[in-house]
């Protein structure tokens, strides 16, 4: 019996847009190095926030 071609992710295969959605706007990542205990304070705030780490993170950078 022949297989049928899906669409969409296939095991095994790498998604071309790394799982996120094409908005055509280009970024980029950088690390930030903290102790353990203001990371784990850094994360209560953000969860806090409702926001994510990076949207929390630059709000916060441009007074937003």
């Amino acid at each position: 019996m022949e297989e049928k071609r899906r669409r969409g992710h296939q095991p095994g295969v790498p998604n071309p847009n790394g799982g996120r959605k094409a908005t055509g706007l280009k970024r980029v990542s950088f690390s930030v190095s903290c102790q353990p205990e203001e990371l784990e304070e850094l994360r209560k705030l953000v969860a806090a926030s409702g926001k994510t780490t990076s949207r929390f993170l630059l709000d916060l950078a441009f007074g937003r």
